[in-house]
């Protein structure tokens, strides 16, 4: 048994297995300070969305009291699913952060928003939509969702609700005249 704690291969199989002890800790960790609304509201892009939409919403202002996160939505659950895309999003959110258009006003936010909403899954807005028919729903309602659930998969969430989300924050964006006035007073 001494022996076997004298070789080399012993020791770097330790180090090994604390090493990977450290990263899995590490990792956790980022993966829950990456989560948090506020660190994803720090890039000037996101903040406007935050700020002038998502706070307005039905998402973060409800009679039920439930805010519903960034990850809840835009990050799949299971482990491999998460990390696949907290790694894809933030290398895509850092290169467009970095050499994208630093102007909020200017941005191709159809563009955006389509890329967005094309990740997002049913089973996000399930997890906290279970009822889709629950009692005292308008008839509009009922109708729709029986239908959706009929269907099977064949229609998305997302393919009729539009603006619950971050709510109409491109309405709170300066127009790119206003942007021009704006810098030209700063002359």
């Amino acid at each position: 048994m001494a022996k076997i704690l004298l070789t080399r291969g012993f020791w770097l199989f330790l180090v090994g297995v604390l090493v990977g002890i450290v990263l899995v800790g590490l990792s956790a960790r980022a993966i829950h300070i990456t989560s948090d609304p506020q660190f994803c509201m720090s890039c000037h892009e996101m903040r406007i969305v935050g700020e002038q939409g998502w706070m307005y919403s039905s998402h973060y202002q409800n009679a039920h009291g439930v805010v519903a996160e960034c990850t809840d939505c835009h990050v799949p659950p299971g482990v491999v699913a998460t990390l696949w895309t907290k790694t894809r999003d933030g290398l895509k959110d850092i290169v467009v952060h970095t050499l994208g258009n630093p102007n909020p006003a200017l941005m191709d936010w159809d563009h955006l928003a389509e890329q967005a909403r094309s990740k997002i899954r049913d089973e996000a807005c399930l997890r906290c939509h279970e009822n889709l028919t629950p009692k005292g729903a308008s008839i509009k309602q009922l109708i729709a969702h029986r239908e959706y659930l009929r269907l099977g998969g064949e229609k998305r969430c997302l393919d009729c609700h539009t603006e619950e989300f971050h709510g109409r924050f491109r309405e709170m964006l300066p127009t790119p005249e206003e942007l021009a006035a704006a810098l030209q007073s700063r002359r």
